[in-house]
């Protein structure tokens, strides 16, 4: 089995991206990236991470990597996808996607440019419960939904 290529941008939730990336047996964290130098080691310590950086960009532009999550404050989701989308990587982001629509167009424009995935990390979507539940609205028992909270 080809192992993943994973890299993360951002330690602090994707420090959890690192944990669940590693249930696959196909995933390997191959680069790691994070201004905070201690969080940097605990997490590349942990995951076995060889390649740390400080500096996302640099991560991307070095490492040769098949998937990347970008895990930072909001207003660098967008940089950093277009970086990673233009290396060849798919991306996961954490939400919010963007800090405006503008900016979310943007990045869902490089993803089919570079013929990548690009997917937003609304993580109960994989619940049993969410599935459950569309397998439910699929059916039409719940009728014509139009609106939903949860």
């Amino acid at each position: 089995m080809k192992k993943l290529r994973i890299g993360i941008i951002g330690l602090g939730m994707g420090g959890a991206h690192a944990d669940h990336y590693l249930t696959h047996p196909a995933a390997e964290i191959a680069a790691i990236a994070d201004p905070d130098t201690n969080r940097l080691n605990k997490t590349g310590e942990k995951h076995r991470a060889a390649a740390r950086y400080t500096d996302g960009m640099a991560m991307l532009k070095k490492e040769k990597l098949d998937v990347v999550s970008v895990a930072t404050p909001n207003k660098f989701h967008m940089p950093y996808t277009l970086a990673a989308l233009r290396a060849g990587a798919h991306v996961l982001c954490e939400k919010p996607m963007a800090m405006n629509a503008a900016e979310a167009r943007k990045m869902l424009a490089a993803a089919r440019q570079a013929r990548r995935k690009l997917m937003i990390n609304f993580s109960f979507r994989f619940t049993p419960q969410s599935w459950a539940l569309k397998k439910q609205a699929d059916t039409g028992i719940l009728g014509n939904i139009y609106f939903a909270r949860s």
